[in-house]
């Protein structure tokens, strides 16, 4: 007479061995330009999924995409979860993940000087990052994305900036509010 392997011990081999992924089995990953984006602002987004035969983008609003590189801007501020599916040849076996954008309705900063605080080009910074170089003054104070200045779109927050024309260096910090356009005077 045979015996009867106990259930637990049946149900464990089912489960472990239908777990098991394959070398070759497609796993979802992807890459994001950028987390923080600002409304309408495009983000890119890039299928770094490895045994993938095809890919299938899923973005809040129902859009569905294929291609392994999307460009996707967002109509309104909030977080958003993108998902990406990644499948092998035959559909028959998948892999997704998931991964969230906070979406935010920008600020703007505008910096300037005027003739008595120009001397050299002044390169400005903020937080870090280059924001550009202000390469003329101007007489009045100007308006968000007006030439001869330069302007900053950016979520809202405080941020620190810095600015230098080699003479002299301007450092401080900018509150930015939504919707909003705050001018900062350098000389």
């Amino acid at each position: 007479m045979k015996r009867a392997l106990p259930a637990f011990i049946l149900l464990l081999f089912v489960i472990s061995s239908g777990c098991k992924k394959s070398d070759t089995d497609p796993v979802a990953s992807f890459s994001i330009s950028n987390y923080t984006p600002c409304v309408d602002e495009f983000v890119t987004f890039s299928s770094t999924s490895t045994n993938a035969h095809h890919v299938r983008w899923t973005f809040p609003d129902g859009t569905v995409a294929t291609s392994n590189t999307i460009s996707y801007a967002f109509d309104r501020s909030g977080l958003y979860s993108i998902k990406l599916e990644a499948f092998n040849k035959a559909e028959t076996i998948s892999d997704f993940v998931l991964d969230d954008v906070s979406v935010c309705v920008s600020g703007k900063v505008v910096f300037y000087t005027d003739s008595l605080g120009f001397k050299n080009p002044v390169d400005i910074t903020m937080n870090g990052e280059f924001a550009g170089t202000l390469t003329s003054y101007l007489t009045t104070i100007p308006n968000c994305g007006q030439p001869g200045a330069v302007t900053v779109e950016i979520c809202p927050g405080i941020y620190t900036y810095s600015a230098t024309n080699g003479i002299k260096t301007w450092q401080n910090s900018v509150k930015i509010t939504a919707n909003n356009c705050t001018a900062i005077k350098l000389n």
